[in-house]
C-alpha cells in the first residue's frame, strides 16, 4: 500500500538519520543552514525536508501534536526506507533538578492505556535505542548542555491528562494528583508523542531516540522564552546530527 499521507517518498529520498519534530516551522529553522535541502513534502501538518549536513545526506520531518499524527508520520516514514529516527522536541520537567533549557533524553516511557492497542498490548514497554542514545548523551553534554536521562510520560491530552487546568468554568475539572503520583514513581517529564515513536520503532527495528529540550518547569512553572527555545532547538539538533551520523 502506497503512503497517503507522505506521498511519493522513497528510500533515496531520506537521509541517513530523519529527524523528527511536532512544530512544522522547526523544520526551516532546523534546516536553514543545510546545504542542497529539497522540501519532498508538504501535506497538512506534514513538511518533509532533506539535504546536506557536514557532506552527510540528512532529513527532517513535521509530525504535527499528538499520537495520531505521529504514528501516521512513522509508519509511512519506516515504509518510505527511514534508516534512523529521532524526535527533537519538547517537554515539561516533573522534577526540580530539570530546569528550562536542559536536555531530557528518555531511555523509556510510560503511556497512556490503549494508546496504539492496535500494534500492541498496553505491557508492551517503549523504550529507546540504547546505543543511539548514548550517542545523543555524548554529544549533547559536549555542546554544553545539562543533560538528564530517565523515563519519561507521554500522554494523548495536553491539559486534564497533564493535570493541567483550563479556563472553561463548566464539565471536568484535572486531577490535581496526576503529576504526584508519577514523580512518586520517578517520571521526569512530560510530552505527547516520544512513545509512539519507541513503540512503532521497536516493532519495526528502527533505531529510534529522543531528545527533549525541558520547555517548562511544571512545579516552578518556569517556561523558556519562545525566542531562547529556537535557539536550544537548532543547537540539539546539531548534536543530534553529529550523534547519528558518528
Amino acid at each position: 500500500m502506497d503512503n497517503i499521507h507522505l506521498q511519493s517518498i522513497n528510500s533515496p529520498d531520506l537521509g541517513e538519520v530523519t529527524l523528527l519534530v511536532g512544530d512544522p516551522g522547526r523544520v526551516e529553522l532546523i534546516s536553514a543552514n543545510w546545504e542542497n535541502t529539497r522540501l519532498l513534502l508538504e501535506n497538512r501538518e506534514f513538511i518533509l525536508v532533506s539535504g546536506t549536513w557536514k557532506g552527510r545526506q540528512v532529513s527532517i520531518c513535521s509530525t504535527g501534536i499528538g499520537v495520531g499524527s505521529t504514528e501516521i508520520a512513522v509508519i509511512e516514514l519506516i515504509q518510505s526506507g527511514a534508516k534512523k529516527l529521532v524526535r527533537l522536541g519538547g517537554c515539561g520537567a516533573w522534577k526540580e533538578d530539570l530546569a528550562p533549557g536542559d536536555i531530557m533524553l528518555n531511555h523509556a516511557m510510560v503511556r497512556d492505556q490503549g494508546m496504539l492497542a492496535a500494534y500492541v498490548s498496553d505491557v508492551y514497554p517503549a523504550v529507546a535505542d540504547f546505543d543511539l542514545l548514548q550517542k545523543i548523551k555524548s554529544y549533547t553534554a559536549r555542546a554544553g548542555f545539562n543533560v538528564h536521562t530517565g523515563i519519561g510520560m507521554t500522554t494523548q491530552s495536553y491539559y486534564l491528562g497533564q493535570g493541567r487546568g483550563h479556563a472553561i468554568e463548566s464539565g471536568p475539572k484535572p486531577d490535581t494528583s496526576l503529576m504526584s503520583y508519577w514523580q512518586e514513581r520517578h517520571i521526569a517529564n512530560c510530552e505527547m508523542e516520544t512513545a509512539v515513536l519507541f513503540l512503532l520503532a521497536s516493532l519495526y527495528q528502527i533505531p529510534a531516540a529522543n531528545c527533549l529540550v525541558v520547555h517548562v518547569n511544571r512545579l516552578s512553572d518556569q517556561w523558556v522564552p519562545d525566542k531562547v527555545y529556537k535557539g536550544y532547538h537548532l543547537k540539539a539538533a546539531e548534536a543530534v546530527l553529529g550523534a547519528c551520523l558518528e
